[in-house]
């Protein structure tokens, strides 16, 4: 860890006696989040660096050892189905291909007022931003 970078200690759970204290504790929990944050996102960058530097020193696909130690560079793949459609159109090869008839998003925002599809909104995941 870097000199300005202190070790991570966890959050103190709230006692029932500070229950009252709640404006205070709300106030050291956001804090604690912008602070935890921070160190995420320096730690996240650290990382990404790290393997970067790894996959460089390295060299191969495969597993490592290194002074005991078990490190594998992995590298994924996927299908690039645009060229696999490219490669084997739809005129040629029909049984390939699906038509599916889905709700145009696009067109049901354009017909109905938004005070109308509010019998249609279900409620997502809860969510914290500190700005």
């Amino acid at each position: 860890m870097s000199a300005e970078h202190a070790p991570i200690a966890p959050v103190a759970p709230i006692s029932p006696r500070q229950a009252g204290k709640s404006n205070e504790i709300i106030k050291r929990l956001i804090g604690r989040r912008i602070t935890l944050k921070a160190d995420a996102e320096y730690i996240a960058g650290e990382l990404e660096s790290i393997d970067a530097q790894l996959i460089e020193l390295l060299g191969t696909v495969g597993s490592h050892d290194v002074d005991g130690t078990k490190v594998e560079v992995r590298e994924y793949s996927r299908t690039d189905y645009g060229a696999l459609e490219k490669a084997y159109p739809v005129e040629q090869y029909p049984a390939l291909y699906v038509t599916k008839q889905s709700l145009d998003q696009a067109a049901v925002k354009k017909q109905f007022a938004p005070a109308a599809l509010e019998a249609f909104k279900v409620a997502g995941k809860k969510s914290v931003v500190v700005k």
